[in-house]
């Protein structure tokens, strides 16, 4: 009697292990079935009421993996939106196009200018080849020469001002295009470094999410099909969180309060709870709050 009482006493205090947990531990392999039959009925069904126990709390847990990995999923997909994306490269990329190509076309019109300058030029000196050549000799044709020779004359000394300001225009834009090429560069250059590190951290992330899958995996093992099926469908309908802890006898989920008796149910965990008004699993475990493996809740709680 007196060994059956501690028993009971120690068999209440035990933590929550799973089935495969008891199996893999061996705790009834030294008892030997005509004991078992003298053991008290609560001390024989310990096994069952361990893997009750630990129902809930092995959706809790499968939560906790879930709610990481859909984290770290999102940081994932944030890191990989910046190697491909770069708004201060983008923006350096515009402003040193939008300088070459005013560049382009400011030579281009200075080179214009230069072209008409230089046919001007030569237009002139044929005219003046015919005026003072000797070959015109009617005074009136002459006349006519040097007329067409002084509107030409006039005509270049307009298009050499014109000229001018073309070759400042192409040198105030080098300068500009020259600057946006530097700023350029050094932009890529602190790019290349920010990619760099970007990558390393989505390499320990997909590292991470691995792990943290795995972890999924043996998780799993510990639920029911349909544990599982319902925990799976809550969490589609329910914005990723299928289990809510229980705060002040109020569903965190919801903060919908609840009645004493699901309350009840929800602490001894042996049978599954669900909120009256959102219809989440409510777990009563001490443990309850959703925090991430590196123990911040912040992220965690607007996802509710």
């Amino acid at each position: 009697m007196f060994f059956g009482f501690w028993f009971l006493v120690f068999a209440f205090k035990l933590p929550r292990f799973s089935d495969r947990e008891i199996k893999e531990a061996g705790l009834f392999d030294s008892i030997s079935p005509s004991a078992i039959c003298h053991l008290p009925l609560a001390i024989c069904q310990l096994p069952f009421i361990i893997s009750g126990v630990s129902r809930v709390s092995d959706l809790y847990r499968l939560q906790q993996i879930d709610i990481e990995i859909d984290l770290r999923g999102s940081q994932l997909a944030a890191i990989n939106d910046q190697i491909a994306n770069s708004p201060a490269m983008m923006q350096a990329q515009a402003e040193h196009k939008t300088a070459h190509d005013s560049l382009a076309a400011a030579r281009k019109q200075a080179k214009t200018l230069d072209d008409e300058n230089k046919s001007l030029t030569t237009k002139i000196k044929v005219e003046e080849e015919r005026l003072y050549g000797g070959r015109v000799t009617n005074p009136r044709e002459l006349k006519d020469l040097q007329a067409e020779i002084d509107a030409l004359n006039h005509k270049r000394e307009s298009l050499d001002e014109e000229q001018l300001t073309a070759m400042d225009a192409v040198e105030g834009v080098e300068k500009i295009e020259s600057a946006a090429r530097a700023n350029l560069a050094k932009v890529e250059a602190a790019r290349a470094r920010e990619v760099s590190d970007l990558i390393a951290k989505r390499e320990n992330l997909q590292s991470l999410i691995s792990n943290l899958q795995e972890n999924r995996s043996s998780a799993v093992t510990n639920i029911s099909s349909d544990d599982l099926t319902l925990y799976e469908s809550l969490r589609k309908r329910k914005r990723g969180v299928a289990v809510a802890a229980l705060a002040n006898s109020s569903c965190k989920g919801c903060g919908e309060s609840q009645s004493s008796s699901r309350i009840q149910i929800a602490k001894q965990e042996v049978e599954i709870a669900r909120c009256a008004n959102c219809e989440r699993i409510l777990y009563g475990g001490q443990d309850a709050g959703y925090t991430t493996m590196e123990g911040g809740d912040g992220d965690m709680v607007t996802r509710w």
